[in-house]
């Protein structure tokens, strides 16, 4: 749980009361690391309440989530009785605002104390050390067991943003299409920050039967330049939405790019009671046309089959487009399909 400043204060007067040693610091003192204590290596330090010796050094460590942890400081000279205490966290500006009480030891009369404690999770820890309010002065050892060396008593910096030199432009946020059609895509690419080198241009995020090209497909330097992009969906493109990504490639790993939305619309085929194939009769030495009307996303596929609706056992051969003349008798009918399904129509009867 983490100690408000008033908590600081309050832990202070309690020790004072009841103890009248330990030293804890007020939340106005400010944090100020030495340095980083490594497993096992004494840290050597001056502390006292005798100007202008400081009644407090401060060091650092990571801890391990249920890992014990001891802390042993020890008088080497002088007149002090030593203390250790530990907080949670790092202070990145001087203050205890971020840091969450530990545990302190409450040495008046020995010349060595030790702290020992376990932390939950893992993470940084502060350490001070400090002797009995009221001594002069003295030298002292500290040393941690159970932790490990921190790089340095600062929390981490957060990972610089690159800068980005490459920009590249595509004037919409979302395009439908339906299949077998084509749209062009106008594509800028803009360098700065002293960029000066060719630029080759990719497109990704669409299915291997969309068909793209760039005209032209690369600038040469500096890299910037206008392009446009060709997107020619085939008949049967699966219907989605796809995010399409346009990418501007330049020396080594270096890029830019700009993602844009592409839907493919389709309805699947529909034949309406009306538009149903029609029995018919066929007249002496002559020929019957059956023709199929329906509704739906173009374009369509087509297959005559013979027999009962639904039987695919007896194909007609070449019959794929959306009527057939034969004359021959027999049960006819046609399964029409697009990208995004297929109906049966009903069978048609042709007799003499």
């Amino acid at each position: 749980m983490r100690m408000t400043k008033y908590a600081f204060v309050l832990l202070g007067l309690l020790l004072a009361v009841v103890a009248l040693a330990t030293h804890v610091p007020e939340t106005t003192e400010t944090v100020t690391y030495d340095r980083s204590l490594a497993p096992g290596a004494a840290a050597t330090g001056t502390i006292g309440w005798a100007a202008p010796i400081d009644g407090y050094d401060w060091y650092c460590f990571d801890a391990t989530g249920g890992q014990p942890v001891t802390l042993t400081i020890r008088r080497t000279s002088g007149d002090i009785f030593p203390n250790v205490g530990a907080m949670l966290g790092i202070s990145d500006d001087g203050t205890m605002d971020a840091l969450t009480f530990v545990d302190v030891t409450n040495n008046s009369t020995e010349t060595s104390a030790t702290l020992q404690f376990t932390p939950a999770e893992s993470g940084p820890v502060t350490v001070w050390a400090s002797t009995f309010l009221g001594e002069a002065q003295g030298n002292y050892t500290l040393t941690m067991t159970g932790g490990t060396e921190r790089s340095s008593c600062a929390t981490a910096e957060a990972p610089s943003v690159p800068v980005e030199r490459i920009a590249v432009g595509v004037p919409l946020e979302e395009e439908i299409v339906a299949n077998d059609q084509t749209i062009v895509v106008p594509v800028s690419v803009v360098t700065s920050g002293g960029f000066n080198s060719p630029i080759a241009l990719e497109v990704s995020g669409l299915p291997e039967d969309v068909a793209t090209s760039f005209n032209p497909n690369s600038f040469p330097a500096p890299g910037s330049g206008s392009s446009t992009l060709t997107i020619k969906t085939a008949a049967q493109t699966f219907p989605m939405s796809y995010p399409v990504t346009v990418i501007a490639i330049g020396p080594g790993d270096e890029t830019g790019s700009r993602t844009f939305i592409l839907t493919v619309f389709c309805n699947p085929p529909v034949i309406l009671g009306v538009d149903q194939l029609r029995s018919a009769t066929l007249a002496a030495g002559s020929s019957a046309t059956l023709e199929i009307k329906h509704q739906g996303s173009g374009p369509f596929t087509y297959q005559w089959y013979t027999g009962p609706r639904g039987s695919t056992n007896f194909p007609v051969q070449g019959a794929r487009t959306s009527k057939l003349t034969t004359s021959n008798e027999g049960l006819y009918w046609v399964r029409v399909g697009n990208a995004c399904g297929s109906i049966d129509s009903a069978a048609a009867f042709l007799s003499r």
